[in-house]
């Protein structure tokens, strides 16, 4: 891929070099993936990381890659959603090699892997790092340069032109997520509460509920010129991929009463403007984001 990653405490840098006509660049998110639930569904999974792969997207996955409830110890233990792969006694070991099997493919588009609730209960219960295991694993033996993020943090997007001049950035704020399924709100409560408190960023995003939205807030201010400008912060939240709900006659969803939720990710597309440098005209970068929602409806088996 083409770009730079450096990280600084909660602040992963992706620098690019936008010169050259490089000034579109393709971002694909997603979270809870569950990769090794049964209830995961693969082929819509597969087909969405192969079309970020077509497509040169950098990939971002926020948290919950791995289900890994199946552990000897887990109170959440359930044979009846584990695959028969997995039943071993190596089973975190084998999970972690098999989960980095499936994803090698994408490993040179994968920017960034953070953790999820579920790998912290790992980390908690067995202290065992799943999300460090699975990094470590596509970048020595799959060819990765896959960096490992926080439960929260930031993702800057630095478009630099090289010896011409011009800065710009993309500033990224996630967290994979928290709380239940909020059936009537779909967490968009919890969207008004991080615009407030979250300053300056460009897209927000979340996972964890299962639940899919785009929802874009302008914000209104002067500049020191004197003149209005806006601002919008691109809130974005993706469902992953694990069919809770199956086909709505029995499991854990369906007995804590959660609806049926959708799968997918969402595509973001970062297109850098820049005027040059003309006579009495001050050099003017900006970057147009747009967000494509990709959702699949749930299958039954």
């Amino acid at each position: 891929m083409d770009y730079q990653t450096t990280q600084t405490g909660a602040v992963t840098t992706a620098r690019i070099d936008y010169s050259n006509s490089n000034t579109d660049h393709l971002l694909f998110i997603s979270s809870d993936l569950h990769i090794d639930s049964v209830l995961c569904n693969r082929d819509k999974l597969l087909g969405d990381l192969t079309d970020a792969k077509e497509r040169g997207a950098m990939i971002l996955l926020i948290g919950d890659v791995f289900d890994a409830m199946q552990g000897r110890f887990d109170p959440r233990r359930s044979l009846d959603e584990l695959r028969p792969e997995y039943r071993r006694q190596d089973y975190y070991d084998f999970v972690i090699q098999d989960v980095a099997r499936i994803l090698s493919p994408f490993a040179p588009n994968i920017l960034m892997i953070s953790p999820g609730n579920h790998e912290s209960a790992v980390l908690k219960n067995a202290s065992i790092s799943l999300t460090d295991r699975l990094v470590y694993a596509l970048n020595m033996e799959h060819g990765g340069n896959v960096l490992q993020g926080g439960y929260g943090g930031w993702v800057r997007f630095l478009f630099e032109r090289g010896k011409q001049g011009g800065r710009f950035s993309v500033k990224l704020k996630y967290h994979h997520g928290f709380g239940g399924d909020a059936p009537v709100t779909r967490g968009v409560i919890h969207t008004n509460r991080q615009n407030v408190y979250i300053k300056d960023a460009d897209i927000i995003v979340n996972g964890h509920n299962h639940s899919a939205y785009y929802v874009p807030i302008v914000s209104e201010t002067i500049s020191n010129a004197g003149q209005v400008v806006y601002h919008t912060t691109h809130h974005i939240r993706t469902p992953g991929y694990k069919q809770d709900y199956a086909d709505g006659a029995s499991g854990w969803a369906v007995e804590k009463g959660f609806v049926p939720k959708p799968l997918g990710g969402a595509f973001v597309r970062m297109s850098v403007t820049d005027n040059g440098i003309r006579r009495n005209k001050p050099r003017r970068l900006a970057c147009d984001i747009q967000v494509q929602p990709v959702i699949h409806a749930p299958e039954v088996a």
